[in-house]
Parts: C-alpha cells; structure tokens; sequence
C-alpha cells in the first residue's frame, strides 16, 4: 500500500512546512501550503536567497549525510522554528530541503520550566543559608535578603511592648545601624504600608527617617515592603532600598516570601523566648549573663577579636543632683550609642550600673578602628540632641587576630579604659 502522498500531507500540514531548493542556484522548486501561506504563493521559481533570511544561519550540510537539526528565530513574528535539513540528490542533482515545524509554544513552555527550576535552586540554597546562619538574631536575615533581591539596603522593624527595634543593614562596607524608639500611631502605620507600592523616604515617620539615614539613604530614597506580620503580638516588617536592577519579580514569588515570613517569625518568637532572660531591661543590650555565656562557647579562638570597654562618666553626680530618673536617662543614651553599631558578629552588653561592653568578631584591623569611630560619630550625634543629658563615656578598645588570648585581651581593654577615664577627668 502506497502511503506517499498521506506521508507529504502529514510532514508538511500536520508537522510543519516543506520547501526544496536548488543547490547552486538557489532556486525555490517547491513549497507547501505553510511556506506559501507564510512567504506568498507565488515562492515557487524565486531566489531563496532573497526571501528566506534564515538561510544564513543554516549549518553547512554534506550530500548523502543524515538531516542536521538547528534552530531559528524570526525576530518580526517573534516565532522559535527547528529546521531539518539536508541535500539530497536526484536525477544527478541537488537539491536543499527543508522541514520547518514551529516551536513557539514548547519553547515559552520550556522557557517557564528553566526558569522556575532556577528560582528553586535558589530558594533551596537561601533556605539553607538561612539555617546556617539564622542562629542568634533575626539581624542574621538582612544581609541575605540583599544579596538575594540585588539590593543595597535592607532594614527590619520589630515591636518589642511599647519600643521598636529598627535594624538598618548596608551592603556598603558590610555596616549594621541599629536603634530602638519608642511606639507611636505614626510609627505603627509603617506595618500597613502596601507591599504593592513603592515607599517614598518622606512618607515614612522622622524618627524611622533618621534611622534608615544612618545607613545612607536620603530624601531622594525610596522603598518596598517584602513582607509584615504579627508574631504572638509581636508586629514586624521587613523594607528593601529601591536599587537599580534589583530583582522586583523574584518578590512576586509567593513561595519565596512565605519562606521569608517563615523564618522571620521563628527566629523572633525564638528570641521572645529567651529575651527577657538575655536582654537587659532598661537599655535593651544583652546581659551579662549572655556575655558569660558567649565567653565560654562564641569568644574563644575566633579569627579575630575586637573588644570596647565602656565606661559612663558622671552617672553618681547625675543621680544625686538630678535623680534616678535623669540617671537613667544617662545610661540609655549610652546604651544607645552602642546599639547603633552592632549587628552580626558585633555584640553589645550593660555588664552593669555604668558598666558596657562590645565585642566584635572577625573584623580586620581597619574595620575594627573604623567600629570605634562609627561609635564615637553616634554618641556625638545623640549628645547634638538637646535633651540637657551629656553623655560622656571612657572607653578602651583593644584588638587581637587569630591566636589570641581573650583573657589578656579583656584585662588590656579594661586597662585602656580605664586610663581613658582618668584622661577624661582631667580634662
């Protein structure tokens, strides 16, 4: 049984389209009703050269040699086409054929599939980054979130009771800025931004603004809200720094910010655990018994070691000629000159009355002098603050590499500091 004229019908109008053309000459010397529909009916006899243009990007093909598979996209349809091809010889000529099918569809298909596969990549390997590093403080999050979404500046605003601790983190020199300030109707309206409109830095409440200035934005600066939420009365949010190029579709993933929501919350109802115990009360530092804690299991041969002894000068006069309550107010301005600095790997601790302590880990030299200048600039900036409370402050600042002994390098702190203090006295 003869099946050729059913195999030409189904190769050309079921599969794709046929054309032949004179090796040579480049004569068309046939085309079926799909080339004649795309090119006009009237192809047949014309120069392929002057018609076809994605004869130019055909592989070079052999007579007698099997058909070569290749691809070819028609920028004015913006159609995606595989080509069969091949010479075939007959009556001692030969002849160039053709078999088009359009792949458009499979290839939008194929388009989707690679793309989502890489989108799971990548959320499987910031899922585990995030385990492996959303250990201590939600503050760990930030840095990911910029490296993920190709983003400049990512800051998260946790309510803590009547406070909010508002973490800043730059992607520019790998600096943390942190503050905690008290709840107000305008501060709360920041966990009911849209997360569907961009964020203008005038929008935002002017104690938030001199927070996110810190970490380099200005009124020029605009934002997004990846995600809020509310962890056992506990609101949070998480803004980005609107960046050239910054990855916006990846924010539409559902997935994606469910994880983020995910991790976020955990990592704050674990701390909601453990604060009250960690935490000092009045400052919001760690305590000194999650100093002694780290001492034994976190301080201990690190790369490096930087540690601030902080001393608060004046504190008994302040009490006694002002009261307990401006004495107070003393020890959270100080307190809050150090929060403003720490962050991952940099630690900040009332170890008691006036007594503060920083640490911070694996910091080159630099950064670590550039840690004590960054402190010194926030205490200056809070003392600018017309408040009638000077906040003076002796500190020593020693700093080790690998091989240390964190014994001798607390007692040289505490020594500089110390004469740092009598400095100050006398001046």
């Amino acid at each position: 049984m003869d099946f050729s004229k059913e195999l030409i019908e189904f190769v050309s109008e079921k599969v794709g389209g046929v054309v032949v053309i004179a090796t040579g000459s480049s004569e068309i010397m046939y085309a079926d009703t799909f080339f004649k529909e795309k090119y006009g009916k009237d192809i047949v006899g014309m120069d392929a050269d002057e018609i076809f243009t994605w004869m130019n990007d055909c592989p070079e093909l052999s007579p007698g040699a099997p058909a070569v598979e290749w691809e070819n996209i028609d920028t004015d349809s913006k159609k995606y086409y595989k080509f069969n091809s091949a010479i075939i010889e007959k009556e001692e000529k030969k002849y160039t054929f053709h078999q088009v099918v359009d792949i458009t569809e499979y290839m939008g298909l194929n388009r989707d599939i690679t793309k989502y596969m890489s989108f799971f990549k990548r959320l499987a390997s910031f899922q585990t980054a995030v385990l492996e590093k959303l250990s201590d403080t939600y503050h760990e999050l930030l840095p990911m979130l910029t490296d993920y979404f190709k983003t400049s500046k990512a800051y998260m605003m946790v309510q803590r009771e009547d406070k909010l601790e508002v973490a800043a983190y730059s992607k520019m020199g790998n600096a943390y800025f942190n503050d905690r300030i008290q709840m107000t109707d305008a501060i709360d309206a920041v966990f009911e931004f849209s997360t569907e409109d961009d964020i203008l830095y005038d929008s935002l409440p002017i104690d938030i603004q001199e927070v996110f200035k810190l970490s380099g934005s200005s009124s020029d600066s605009s934002y997004v809200l990846l995600g809020a939420g509310d962890v056992s009365g506990q609101k949070y949010a998480i803004f980005l720094n609107i960046w050239p190029n910054m990855d916006r579709e990846s924010m539409a993933e559902k997935t994606l910010i469910n994880v983020i929501k995910l991790y976020t919350e955990n990592a704050i109802m674990r701390e909601r655990l453990i604060y009250e115990n960690e935490h000092d009360h009045l400052t919001g530092l760690y305590n000194k018994g999650k100093y002694l804690a780290r001492i034994e299991n976190k301080y201990p041969n690190r790369k490096s070691i930087a540690v601030y002894n902080f001393d608060v000068n004046n504190l008994k006069t302040m009490n006694d000629t002002y009261g307990h309550e401006a004495g107070d107010k003393l020890i959270i301005k100080a307190a809050d000159s150090i929060r403003k600095v720490t962050g991952t790997g940099i630690h900040g601790y009332r170890m008691g009355g006036d007594e503060f302590l920083m640490v911070a880990c694996d910091l080159s030299e630099a950064e670590a002098n550039n840690l004590l200048s960054r402190w010194e600039t926030e205490l200056e900036r809070l003392n600018d603050i017309d408040d009638g409370i000077e906040c003076v402050m002796a500190v020593g600042m020693v700093y080790a590499g690998e091989g240390y002994n964190l014994d001798e390098v607390l007692a040289k702190a505490d020594e500089l500091m110390y004469e740092d203090k009598k400095a100050k006295k006398n001046v």
